[in-house]
């Protein structure tokens, strides 16, 4: 007789408040410590705990390793997935670092830190007139990417993340606002961003690969395979009669960083919320396949596939799921 397996029991609510205080005392804690340190440490800081994590995170590691199989095939042996995938953890724990560190940025200081490049050259930027969406993906150090932009450009808006444990959001966008962006929660914040748009500001605007088709997402191609992806670029355009200029930002040898503005993207009158995303990551897709190391791969960028498609040919995680089949039979059309 094999025995039965039990379910796994689900924390109770006074564990699971517990959790959360521990969780909140500790980032109050790492944040009083990391602005104290030199700058210089940051760097073999979080490499030695991006290795740690990588091997403590069998889950992450896992997803990152065949994200990296699905979208680059046989470009890479196991051990250089393996070599990816570890450098992605190393990066993403200095871009977590870096934005704890970030109370020492200040508008008179950030460029000892932080390198603009386009900025002087952007059309939109140096325009009173122009309205821009500067959008952005999870690449290095995305967290700087929109803090050296409120140094360098002035305050716009941004969307709050929305954690589990809702004491350290709090935390987040204290940091994440220190350049004098807004911090909006997600609820409206499509509006608001309109309206400032319309009353000449500039707003920030993810590629977020990981939305739910439930949520007005659109269908894109990533690495040749479909996934979903916000169309709020697509409205915003629309909308707020804004143009779409993309940013990245880029590891120096030095140990700084350096933001690139690229050209505006040109987009042709009457395209769909769909093209506009596809022609937003199209801008950000080359510079990651240079650059492998420096994406999340952690995270589950393709949750979702197509009826038809080979089991090998997405991620172990994807599922299938009625309404992206939806928006993939609409986007044929």
């Amino acid at each position: 007789m094999v025995a039965a397996r039990a379910k796994p029991v689900k924390p109770t609510p006074r564990l699971k408040s517990f959790r959360y205080q521990l969780e909140f005392f500790g980032l109050r804690l790492i944040c009083s410590i990391i602005p104290r340190l030199p700058y210089h440490w940051i760097q073999p800081i979080a490499n030695f705990a991006g290795f740690l994590f990588y091997y403590l995170d069998s889950s992450g590691r896992a997803v990152a390793i065949d994200n990296l199989r699905v979208a680059f095939g046989d470009t890479y042996d196991v051990a250089a997935r393996n070599r990816i995938a570890r450098a992605s953890f190393q990066n993403f724990a200095r871009t977590m670092l870096c934005l704890l560190w970030s109370p020492n940025l200040t508008p008179e200081n950030y460029q000892n830190y932080i390198r603009i490049v386009g900025l002087d050259i952007d059309p939109v930027h140096g325009c009173k007139n122009a309205h821009g969406i500067y959008i952005l993906s999870h690449f290095s150090n995305f967290e700087w990417l929109s803090l050296g932009s409120s140094f360098a450009m002035g305050p716009g808006l941004a969307v709050a993340q929305t954690f589990k444990n809702p004491l350290i959001g709090p935390i987040f966008d204290r940091l994440r606002s220190l350049g004098g962006h807004s911090i909006i929660p997600p609820s409206r914040a499509l509006v608001r961003m309109i309206k400032r748009l319309r009353a000449g500001g500039i707003v920030g605007a993810a590629a977020d690969l990981r939305i739910n088709p439930k949520l007005g997402a659109v269908p894109v191609r990533c690495f040749g395979l479909w996934t979903s992806m916000s169309p709020m670029a697509g409205i915003l355009h629309e909308r707020g009669n804004a143009r779409i200029v993309p940013s990245q930002i880029f590891p120096e040898p030095d140990g700084f960083f350096r933001i690139v503005y690229h050209p505006p993207l040109e987009i042709p009158e009457g395209s769909t919320h769909q093209q506009i995303a596809q022609a937003c990551w199209n801008a950000m897709e080359p510079i990651i396949r240079k650059n492998p190391e420096l994406w999340l791969w952690s995270y589950k960028q393709w949750r979702y596939k197509p009826s038809h498609s080979p089991v090998e040919t997405y991620p172990f995680y994807a599922n299938l799921h009625a309404r992206f089949e939806n928006i993939l039979t609409e986007s044929e059309k």
